[in-house]
């Protein structure tokens, strides 16, 4: 290589990211400080989220958002394809004639924060990790894990008051458990998209004997573990290690999202930064909406 051309590297200190974080807050440029962690924020939270996985958000545009017709709340008026039919007639007759109404749904917003973390300039001077880093790791997470709960909470909702239809039940995590969940979904013409376990609940595909799911997948597993998968029978996996939110006895399948519902942000994952002489106070925020336009598109199996 030609000595007279500098190199570069993605490899920079810790320190130097810090030290230029700062120098930016010194120098007044507190928006360009926010911008620069919100950029990298913002790609932690969909790598974290696993309902993000499920359905993607959209952010929304000003001229996007709906009004409410009795708050100052915004929403967003999502509208559902209207019921069609078809008839045979002869080549003198004609098809019924009928008004067609198409149904709407509203996808509300709310605000997802995290802790407000206060620190003097003169301590983050000794930190030797990015602050950034810390950011995401401490606070970006933990807003994630507010819309997982949000989420799993709407669809153990829904599948509680459809349980004799929507609630599959099976004393072992096995292909006929799996196979009757997919024969409900496609009994009431929902497509299946997604599966979402735990990555505990994932790991009984271990087990699963050749006769099930065949010698070169069951070889595979033994040779490379089941992380090498992506899906299960077929159907992309999407699998999380936050049993505290998604129960260990639980596996979801998902019809796909344009099925499913609407996930819409009026704001992704934001960092704040507020400095008041050597004092400097951040936090982080979002303010996300979702909606289940299809009450029908979700089949829980439940493993006792």
């Amino acid at each position: 290589m030609d000595q007279r051309y500098k190199t570069e590297t993605q490899e920079v200190s810790a320190q130097l990211i810090n030290s230029n974080f700062l120098r930016k807050l010194e120098d007044g440029r507190t928006k360009e400080a926010q911008d620069e962690g919100s950029a990298f924020i913002r790609t932690k939270v969909r790598q974290e989220a696993f309902s993000r996985e499920i359905i993607h958000p959209i952010t929304l545009e000003d001229d996007e958002i709906d009004r409410d017709e009795d708050t100052d709340q915004p929403k967003k008026i999502v509208e559902k394809e209207p019921d069609s039919l078809a008839t045979f007639v002869t080549f003198q007759g004609t098809g019924p004639r009928t008004w067609f109404r198409g149904k709407r749904f509203a996808v509300k917003f709310g605000k997802t924060e995290s802790q407000r973390f206060t620190k003097s300039k003169f301590e983050l001077m000794t930190y030797q990790n990015d602050i950034r880093k810390i950011l995401s790791d401490n606070a970006v997470k933990d807003m994630a894990d507010e819309e997982d709960k949000k989420f799993t909470e709407t669809i153990d909702a829904i599948i509680a008051l459809n349980p004799a239809v929507q609630l599959t039940a099976s004393p072992a995590f096995n292909s006929t458990a799996f196979r009757k969940g997919f024969q409900a979904m496609v009994a009431r013409r929902q497509p299946i998209g997604k599966i979402l376990l735990t990555k505990e609940l994932y790991y009984e595909a271990l087990d699963l004997p050749a006769t099930s799911v065949g010698d070169a997948i069951a070889t595979r597993h033994y040779d490379e573990g089941i992380e090498s998968e992506e899906k299960l029978w077929g159907i992309p996996a999407v699998t999380t290690m936050k049993g505290d939110i998604l129960s260990n006895k639980k596996a979801y399948i998902f019809a796909p999202e344009n099925f499913l519902g609407c996930f819409f942000l009026l704001q992704d994952a934001t960092l704040y930064i507020k400095q008041e002489a050597d004092i400097i106070e951040f936090w982080c925020y979002a303010a996300p909406g979702l909606g289940i336009g299809n009450t029908l598109a979700a089949q829980v199996l439940q493993f006792t």
